[in-house]
C-alpha cells in the first residue's frame, strides 16, 4: 500500500477490518493509534504522536466509532475523538472531541451537530 497508495498503516496500530478509506492517498496512521469501528478516513489524513517516543508514552489519538474524517485532517498527540463525531476537511485538531460533535478549522473548534452521521446505514424503518 506505501508504494501504490503513498499509505502508511503501522503494523503497531490498532484497526478494525470495518476501516473504510474513502480515497487512500497519502494516509499516515502511527503504531499507537486506535481506531474504532466503522472509521471512514479521506486522502491526506495524518493521525500519530506529536513527538519521538509518544509510543511508549501511549500519547496517539484514540478515534471512536462511526467516526468521519475528511481530507487532509490532522489529529497529532494524545487525543480522543468520541463516537459518531465529523472531522472537517483541513482541520488541526489539538483537543479532545466529545462523542457526536464536529470539529473544524486550524485549530479545530467543537461544533454541535444536527445532522445524521453519514456512516449510519440503517433506515428509519430499521
Amino acid at each position: 500500500m506505501q508504494r501504490k497508495y503513498g499509505i502508511f498503516i503501522s503494523h503497531k496500530a490498532h484497526f478494525p477490518l470495518s476501516l473504510d478509506l474513502k480515497h487512500p492517498t497519502g494516509v499516515v496512521v502511527g503504531e499507537g493509534v486506535r481506531l474504532g469501528e466503522r472509521v471512514a478516513i479521506y486522502q491526506h489524513v495524518t493521525l500519530g504522536g506529536a513527538r519521538t517516543g509518544d509510543w511508549q508514552r501511549g500519547r496517539y489519538p484514540t478515534i471512536g466509532d462511526d467516526t468521519v474524517i475528511f481530507a487532509g485532517a490532522v489529529i497529532v498527540g494524545d487525543i480522543t475523538i468520541g463516537k459518531n463525531c465529523i472531522i472537517g476537511a483541513n482541520s488541526v485538531v489539538i483537543r479532545d472531541v466529545p462523542d457526536g460533535s464536529t470539529a473544524v478549522g486550524a485549530p479545530a473548534r467543537v461544533v454541535d451537530r444536527q445532522v445524521p452521521n453519514p456512516l449510519d446505514r440503517r433506515t428509519e424503518n430499521e
